[in-house]
Parts: structure tokens; C-alpha cells; sequence
């Protein structure tokens, strides 16, 4: 097919002779068809209806999620209202230890006993042993070993002592 119009060379000036034209040769690139450099269109989303059956799932998916979130987060306020009562120091006032002790085994921590000559810490072991013979001796033996453990530290230790040797 024959040009109808010719290009003219830049260099000599001169008629060049093609059998077609070329296109975009300024920067070296390769010619493309028209069709090429057409974008493609995105598909548009859909609105979900709130009628339709994905719109229902959506929705549970959504609600089932709020509601594992507002559990966990109640679980969490529920923590740290217990570590915070921990911190707690009027257990430390309090003149019964026995109390201190019954919560030392309740939360499996140790803690610190006040006495009238210092503070010891108690282990869970010692704890637990000590609040297990308190429950099965009778009640004048309740009452002087309430009073040794909430006596002096050497008391406590020779209390703690004796009442090793009964479990073991």
C-alpha cells in the first residue's frame, strides 16, 4: 500500500520510503497497537444490601467479633482488678495472718507476714502446710497456733516447724 505522504529524513533531507509508518521511534521504544495502551476498567463493588443473604453473614461475622472483643476486654478489667487488690497493703495491717495465709494458698504467691518484730515472707508450701493443720486440730490447739503465727518471727518459724513434722 502505497504512503500518501512521505517522511522526510532528518539527516540528508531526503525522502525516505516506508512501508509504514512508525510510531513513538523518538525515545526507542517499540510500537504497540492502539488497543494496548487502553486501560482495562475495574469492576465497580456493590453495595451490600442489607435484604440480601451476604449482607446477613457479613453481619453475624461483624457482631461475633464485637462480642469476643467485649469479652476479652471484661476478662482483662477482671485481671486487673485482682492485681490490683494484690498490691493491696492492708493485708499487711491486718492482725490476723491466718487470713494472710488462707490467701497466700488462694492465689498460689507468696507474700509477706507482719509480725511485731518484722515481716517474713511466707511461701505457698509453708502456707498450705500451716492453714491445713489449722483446719484439723481442735480448737484449743487452733487457738495457740493462731496466736504463734500471729506472734513474733521465731514464733512463726518454730509454729512452722512443728507443724512440718506432722505432715511429714
Amino acid at each position: 500500500m502505497p504512503a500518501k505522504w512521505k517522511e522526510v529524513s532528518a539527516y540528508t533531507g531526503q525522502p525516505v520510503e516506508e512501508d509504514a509508518p512508525t510510531n513513538a521511534v523518538a525515545h526507542g521504544q517499540v510500537a504497540l497497537p492502539p488497543d494496548a495502551l487502553m486501560k482495562k476498567k475495574k469492576k465497580k463493588s456493590t453495595l451490600i444490601d442489607a435484604r440480601s443473604k451476604e449482607y446477613r453473614a457479613h453481619r453475624s461475622r461483624l457482631e461475633a467479633k464485637r462480642a469476643k472483643r467485649a469479652e476479652q476486654k471484661n476478662r482483662f478489667i477482671n485481671k486487673v482488678k485482682e492485681s490490683v487488690s494484690e498490691f493491696n497493703r492492708e493485708s499487711l495491717i491486718a492482725e490476723d495472718n491466718v487470713d494472710v495465709l488462707r490467701s497466700i494458698v488462694k492465689n498460689k504467691s507468696a507474700k509477706p507476714l507482719k509480725f511485731s518484730d518484722g515481716t517474713m515472707k511466707v511461701d505457698l508450701f509453708t502456707a498450705s502446710a500451716i492453714t491445713k493443720v489449722l483446719d484439723k486440730v481442735n480448737k484449743d490447739n487452733k487457738d495457740k497456733l493462731t496466736r504463734m503465727v500471729n506472734g513474733k518471727k521465731g514464733q512463726f518459724t518454730a509454729a512452722a516447724n512443728a507443724v512440718m513434722k506432722m505432715v511429714k
